[in-house]
């Protein structure tokens, strides 16, 4: 994990002074010959005038087959591995000065009207922006834009558009508040006002002790009432936050902070990357010659850092059930399903408040937080989704149900809570059942092979799933079936917590036996290795990514059935030396004491990183120049600021919810011995 952000970060910086990324020839001359993806007329200027108005509009460039320029543009847009589609462009378009121009050409009936021919994107707009006014502006402007923009590029390029107006901002029509919005902000107060008297009692409970304030705030009170009284005391919040790990276990497993902090990072590097591909920008070409470079196989194949947190989760569940000893060959069956129905709903009730949070927040702030000619692109349909499509995100199926979901992030929560739900079962009945295990392990192992492998060939997709260029451009997953079939599903992941099971078994043998494995040179090298399987597994989609091949492959199907699996392997050796101190400098890097308090916020910054992108993406008013130096500056200031607001919303809503469920559902139990509850720990969610 540690080498994967290295590198990462090293290509990065190496290739700073390299300008534009070249792939055998590349003129820069004639491609910029070609309309721009994106023009954008002056935002604020045109909206600073009386009953002013601004469309974003969707074009489609019309075939030409005496032009050379639409040949040049046909044939850039076939390749769709690496390049946009530049027949497809968006133009931001100021109405008055739209008519202004106009004014001067008389005959505008020449320009026909013909209907847009991507029938998908227009049905997503009509879903999407779908505000009281948004048809009749459609109404009453699409004809106007429509004869400007043709005389635009009819003038420019002898070319010919139909155009769709994805939305207008008008001057005069700010969005009022309903219901919800109302909702959100009296649960705000709430929040806020529970914090605040919360800290002031426990501040004044402080006061009337002998100890010093410090050690009260780290020890637990007497009483459930207190410890709801006192549940959304920031003081008490913050020490939960910084504790030191408190017993053996979740020392061996410190290196998971790192891991988490990592992972998070990582996460956000490629999502940074994805979603400044939607952005006005100035030249697509920096992303569709960085495709062809071979280094792009280890960002590419960033889609698996994600298996990691699998791995973890399934480890830190077989770890947690089997030191509790929940479950006993003598344990009736009633008490089994009481068992299994017990640790869900701790999980679920802990992940749930935060996800409505952001659910929420989706769909009543964020729209209003800022504005520019692309910001409705960015925010809309979190804001509609969020409204109508929120039980998705409640009942953890985004995974299966990604179009027209909220916050697509949150494909990886249902994926893993589905996951957590089966190996649960399959815990529970083999601790019943001994006998059994190996029975079960094996089915599961060879489900994780050939799930993905008959997929791959019976689908015909792809051999592993990568971001091309249009694939997010429009803010959702189009013309992508690898994706849909084989990224999000929780069948297609079954061999992330079957690893972390096998790695937690291995663990507590090595546990129990009391041996000593680090700095004996035969685990130090299997650590190198390790190292050098990571580049390996990395590296070897480039064929994939960089060539199209016949479809269905045996061969694609072999390599789909291997591949991710043999990534797992590669994190569970990991996972597992690391348990045994394993691992030198990478080690010591993970178990550094800065990591603790960011990884017990990870679950938040997870759920947060994608508005912390919109917001800091979204309010560009003209095409922005993309560079290396651009974007890694962009990552770290999404990383800094999510990890700024993961604290606050751990803080006021997490950290208090979580001890106010602790004290409703274990009432019996102290603080100090329902932390060590399977489940219960902020740290083990699902980041």
């Amino acid at each position: 994990m540690v080498l994967w952000l290295g590198i990462c970060v090293l290509l990065t910086m190496l290739s700073l002074g390299q300008g534009n990324f070249t792939s055998g020839p590349f003129n820069l001359t004639l491609y910029r010959q070609m309309p721009a993806l994106h023009y954008l007329d002056d935002y604020d200027l045109c909206l600073d005038r009386p009953f002013g108005r601004y469309c974003l509009v969707y074009v489609e460039i019309l075939p030409n087959a005496s032009s050379a320029l639409w040949h040049q543009i046909d044939e850039v847009s076939r390749d769709s591995k690496h390049r946009f589609r530049h027949d497809r462009v968006f133009r931001g378009v100021c109405l008055e000065t739209c008519q202004q121009t106009l004014n001067g050409f008389s005959d505008s009936s020449e320009f026909g009207e013909e209907d847009i021919l991507d029938k998908e994107l227009r049905s997503y707009y009509a879903r999407v922006h779908r505000r009281t006014a948004d048809a009749e502006e459609r109404l009453l402007h699409e004809e106007l834009v429509n004869n400007c923009l043709n005389l635009e590029f009819s003038e420019k390029f002898s070319l010919s558009v139909r155009s769709l107006i994805e939305y207008c901002v008008p001057a005069d029509k700010p969005l009022e508040l309903d219901g919800l919005d109302l909702t959100f902000y009296g649960l705000l107060v709430c929040i806020l006002l529970l914090t605040l008297c919360s800290s002031v009692h426990d501040y004044r409970l402080s006061k009337k002790k002998a100890e010093s304030t410090e050690n009260f705030f780290r020890e637990a009170l007497n009483g459930r009432r207190q410890q709801l009284l006192t549940s959304f005391s920031v003081f008490r919040n913050y020490y939960r936050l910084t504790q030191p790990h408190d017993s053996d276990f979740s020392r061996d497993i410190s290196f998971f902070d790192g891991f988490r902090v990592i992972g998070v990072f990582v996460v956000i590097l490629g999502h940074t990357l994805m979603v400044f591909m939607t952005v006005p920008i100035e030249n697509p070409e920096y992303y569709e010659q960085f495709l062809f470079r071979f280094e792009t196989s280890i960002f590419q194949n960033g889609s698996l850092v994600i298996q990691i947190f699998f791995v973890m989760s399934g480890f830190l569940l077989y770890v947690k059930f089997t030191e509790r000893q929940m479950i006993q060959p003598t344990t009736g069956t009633i008490d089994c399903i009481t068992v299994y129905f017990r640790v869900f709903f701790n999980r679920y009730f802990r992940l749930l408040p935060s996800l409505v949070a952001l659910i929420l927040f989706n769909g009543t702030l964020l729209v209003r937080i800022q504005n520019g000619p692309f910001w409705r692109h960015m925010t809309e349909g979190e804001r509609v989704f969020c409204r109508t499509n929120w039980w998705k995100n409640v009942f953890f199926v985004t995974n299966h149900m990604l179009e027209d979901s909220c916050s697509h992030q949150t494909w990886y929560l249902g994926a893993d809570m589905q996951l957590f739900e089966l190996f649960l079962i399959v815990i529970v009945i083999t601790k019943k059942h001994p006998k059994l295990t190996k029975a079960f392990y094996i089915i599961l192992l060879t489900l994780a092979l050939a799930v993905p492998a008959i997929l791959t060939y019976v689908l015909e997709l792809d051999a592993i799933y990568h971001l091309r260029p249009e694939t997010y451009r429009y803010l959702y997953f189009r013309h992508s079936d690898t994706f849909y079939q084989m990224y999000p599903p929780f069948y297609t992941n079954l061999g992330g917590y079957l690893a972390g099971f096998l790695c937690g078994h291995l663990y507590l043998e090595q546990r129990s036996n009391k041996a000593v494995l680090r700095g004996l040179l035969k685990y130090e090298l299997a650590m190198w290795l390790l190292v050098m399987a990571t580049l390996g597994v990395l590296f070897s989609g480039y064929i994939f990514i960089r060539h199209d091949f016949g479809k269905p492959s045996l061969w694609l199907a072999l390599y789909a059935g291997l591949h991710k699996n043999l990534w797992l392997l590669i994190c569970a050796g990991f996972v597992f030396l690391m348990c045994c101190k394993v691992g030198g400098v990478a080690y010591d890097f993970c178990t550094l004491p800065v990591f603790r308090p960011l990884a017990r916020i990870s679950f938040q910054s997870f759920l947060w990183h994608i508005v912390i992108l919109r917001i800091v993406a979204g309010y560009f008013r003209q095409p922005v120049y993309i560079s290396s130096f651009y974007l890694l500056c962009n990552v770290l200031s999404v990383f800094m600021l999510t990890q700024f607001v993961a604290a606050v919303v751990a803080l006021l809503l997490e950290y208090p919810l979580g001890e106010v469920l602790r004290c409703l559902m274990e009432p019996g139990k102290g603080q100090e011995e329902s932390q060590s509850e399977i489940q219960m720990r902020r740290a083990q969610s699902a980041v």
